[in-house]
């Protein structure tokens, strides 16, 4: 069968007919990926185990212990391609223990496309697993995920994106994880399904975990430290990780509830991931990447958030105010979208979650939690006062020069972002000649 073990499906287009290259075009163009290969590849296509031995010695001895809670698993979709969306309700109901899967919600954030409204229904009419919520507007994946929640019925949530295959296994560690410690949240590893070929493997090493940006609370990978493999006693133990994507994670019900559920003011998607993993760590949780938890997942190109630049910093405005207390000037301060914060949001009640909650400051987290993650300015340089290094000599100013690491002197221009610089303590990484005597004291460019 194409595709089979997650093989790549490759086209010939100077074997296609006029009409198929005009398909794949279409399909292209409507939805981010090659949907004329995806048809080629069953919906039901075997994906192979990816544990390791010592991830397989992790769970067959905690099984021996343990009760997995059972899991209700969240999708939300909105003018999703017919075959990845079946291919990921498959994945779930033939690589999920029965008794662990309650059910399977599938959440229409008011789709329009024919094939999925009457044709999605006959379809899953036969599995008692699988409940379709349509939605009667356009809410957007944070509040279309908490309309998932009101319906589950099960102790733990999965969150889990509309184009995506689970692997066999999927599911059983990070259960055990959550099973063990309650205030867990865990997220796979994410395997990259080709937009293209559909191509899916297994990552024989995990290296990475999340970070986010200051300039705009983006998410982003980074590479994971020595001294978090260290603490590891064992290659099947998670990884602690500052933030996660936030496409893939399981919780339980009642900790997510504890925690305020996602922020309802949000627009849309984005930001929703960065807050979730703030107050995990804040308010009591772990955040766990487990390396014996694997998940493809199809990154389509192209693809943006419903709605504009705006609705997504006022997300991270959010985000900013109410979890990063004074290290939220940083993000004010880099941000490249500006408006008027105070007219802008009222964030008053999650503020006051949080301190009931009795969280933790952001100080902590990133002493505790995220030491690496470089503070933009550890002095008290902002603005004009920062913008530029200027050569007395030549009256020109430090600049970067375009797609290059190298550096040159240029005349000095308001406008240049590649002549912007912030003075910084925490880049151990990068060096520069000084008296021993003034290493501590002493800010080093970024």
């Amino acid at each position: 069968m194409p595709g089979a073990g997650g093989a790549a499906v490759t086209l010939n287009t100077h074997n296609l007919t006029e009409s198929e290259r005009a398909e794949v075009k279409a399909g292209r163009d409507l939805y981010h990926h090659n949907e004329f290969v995806s048809k080629q590849i069953s919906i039901y296509r075997d994906l192979p185990y990816c544990w390791t031995k010592a991830c397989q010695q992790f769970v067959t001895r905690e099984l021996q212990n343990l009760t997995l809670p059972q899991i209700s698993v969240i999708i939300i979709f909105n003018n999703e391609a017919w075959t990845p969306l079946l291919r990921s309700i498959h994945s779930v109901l033939e690589r999920t223990d029965p008794s662990v899967l309650r059910e399977v919600i599938v959440v229409d954030d008011k789709s329009s496309l024919v094939h999925l409204q009457a044709p999605l229904e006959k379809y899953f009419k036969k599995y008692s697993k699988v409940k379709i919520v349509r939605l009667p507007k356009r809410m957007g994946l944070i509040n279309a995920r908490m309309m998932g929640v009101r319906y589950a019925t099960a102790p733990v949530l999965v969150f889990l994106d509309a184009h995506i295959e689970c692997f066999k296994g999927w599911s059983e560690s990070m259960l055990i994880r959550i099973a063990r410690n309650p205030r867990a949240v865990v997220y796979p590893i994410i395997e990259g399904i080709d937009s293209e070929s559909f191509q899916v493997s297994c990552t024989s090493s995990t290296m990475f975990f999340g970070t986010f940006e200051w300039k705009n609370l983006n998410f982003n990978w980074i590479k994971i430290p020595k001294r978090e493999f260290q603490r590891r006693e064992n290659e099947a133990d998670s990884f602690r990780s500052p933030t996660m994507p936030g496409g893939l994670f399981a919780i339980t019900k009642q900790f997510f509830e504890h925690l305020g559920t996602y922020d309802t003011e949000m627009l849309f998607w984005g930001g929703e991931n960065i807050e979730l993993s703030f107050k995990t760590w804040m308010c009591g949780g772990s955040l766990e990447l487990d390396p014996c938890s694997h998940v493809g997942h199809v990154f389509r190109k192209g693809v943006a958030a419903h709605g504009s630049i705006h609705q997504t910093y006022l997300n991270s405005l959010r985000v900013a105010e109410v979890w990063m207390d004074d290290y939220k000037n940083y993000f004010y301060e880099r941000s490249r979208y500006r408006i008027e914060k105070e007219n802008t949001i009222d964030v008053a009640d999650r503020q006051i979650l949080r301190q009931n909650l009795d969280c933790k400051d952001f100080a902590w987290y990133l002493e505790n939690i995220f030491p690496e993650k470089t503070i933009p300015s550890c002095v008290k340089y902002s603005g004009e006062e920062s913008k530029f290094i200027l050569h007395v000599p030549s009256h020109q100013c430090l600049d970067v020069v375009v797609n290059s690491s190298l550096i040159q002197l240029s005349d000095c221009a308001d406008a240049t972002s590649t002549q912007r610089w912030e003075m910084g303590l925490r880049r151990p990484d990068i060096k520069f000649p000084m008296p021993e005597h003034l290493k501590s004291s002493l800010p080093c460019l970024l």
